[in-house]
């Protein structure tokens, strides 16, 4: 991939240069400043009484970027607040090198080596997840698309003009984003590790409980677990980078040309952020509906139909704030989900109306 998001077929000096990038960062940072140890050791943490072992196994441990970020969040109590929703989604990623070789809607979920899945944290379940279970609802967003639950292949996007924030209405360019059966869900990498944590999908699929057993004794959801999902996936992807540069087969095919002139199409992965799909209609071999679900669509979003938060409008609930003039705390929130925010945030009272604070979130 270039800027821009076209595609070129890889050469062997590409593949070479990101062995040789790859290498470097593992060197250099991640493991003797980022971790302090290697990743193999790192590795070996399988619950979260492991990880507090880890801590004390070593000074090198303690006092590497990662410890010290530990200790910090438990010192400023960055495990009392932030919680959010509790429902959890992702769409799996990395496709499996054989078991995805001829791709269906309906069979990606069982080939896929990141599997998919929500997890509810109130009944402590797994499930599989289905594109056909979204649905989006624009009551209190700036959109004329009436004010029911509807599924992408369904909308059309038709933004409203002059808009004025109104709380009680429309106050946002975000969508609810809804599933059928459990409702408002978080994305991100805390999404992730939790439904790795789960027992679902395929037995050959990648399983990995640390996150889910931290969340749980830590006693749910935190910016803390958030961050601590977030830098745990690292070793994770760093692995996974090295798998998929030795499935390079540099002299086959790269391009297929693609045949239909109609149908409809969807496609999802995990982005750094979060659930990433899209859906697209094709008619007469031209675009004719085109709808995206970024992760900060599901997690940036007004409150839906009926009135439920989403997750980091529920997450900001609860936040305590030492000074009103500078609200760090809420930035500290915000900045867990690591949202696609490109322009400054505006803290306000409530009340008066006056501003308190702005952010850079992005």
């Amino acid at each position: 991939m270039v800027p821009g998001g076209v595609m070129c077929a890889p050469t062997l000096t590409d593949v070479t240069r990101a062995w040789s990038i790859l290498e470097y960062f593992r060197t250099n940072w991640l493991e003797p400043v980022w971790l302090g140890c290697s990743l193999e050791r790192y590795e070996e943490i399988q619950t979260y009484e492991d990880f507090l072992n880890w801590l004390d196994e070593s000074p090198n441990h303690a006092n590497s970027d990662l410890g010290f970020y530990w200790r910090m969040g438990l010192d400023i109590g960055l495990h009392k607040y932030g919680q959010g929703l509790g429902k959890y989604i992702s769409w799996g990623y990395l496709p499996h090198e054989v078991k995805y070789q001829h791709p269906t809607v309906e069979g990606r979920n069982a080939a896929l080596i990141m599997k998919s899945g929500v997890y509810d944290s109130f009944t402590d379940t797994h499930v599989p997840m289905n594109h056909g279970f979204v649905r989006e609802n624009t009551s209190h967003s700036w959109y004329n698309e009436g004010t029911g639950d509807i599924h992408p292949y369904d909308r059309n996007t038709r933004p409203t003009q002059n808009n004025v924030k109104d709380f009680d209405n429309e106050y946002s360019w975000g969508t609810a984003v809804t599933h059928v059966d459990y409702g408002r869900l978080e994305a991100g990498p805390l999404a992730r590790q939790l439904v790795a944590g789960g027992t679902h999908g395929e037995t050959w699929q990648h399983y990995d409980g640390f996150i889910l057993d931290a969340f749980k004794q830590m006693g749910g959801p935190s910016i803390h677990i958030r961050q601590l999902a977030r830098v745990h996936e690292v070793v994770k992807l760093y692995r996974q980078a090295e798998r998929c540069l030795r499935e390079f087969r540099l002299n086959d095919d790269w391009y297929i040309k693609p045949k239909e002139q109609d149908g409809r199409g969807w496609g999802a992965t995990e982005a750094s952020r979060g659930a990433l799909c899209h859906w697209i209609d094709i008619e007469g071999g031209k675009i004719k509906n085109y709808q995206i679900m970024a992760p900060s669509t599901w997690n940036i979003g007004p409150r839906d139909g009926e009135g439920k938060r989403g997750p980091i409008e529920e997450a900001l609930i609860g936040t305590p704030i030492f000074d009103s003039t500078d609200p760090v705390e809420i930035g500290h929130v915000a900045r867990s989900f690591d949202s696609c925010l490109v322009c400054t945030v505006h803290a306000h009272d409530a009340k008066t109306g006056e501003e308190l604070a702005r952010f850079r979130t992005a």
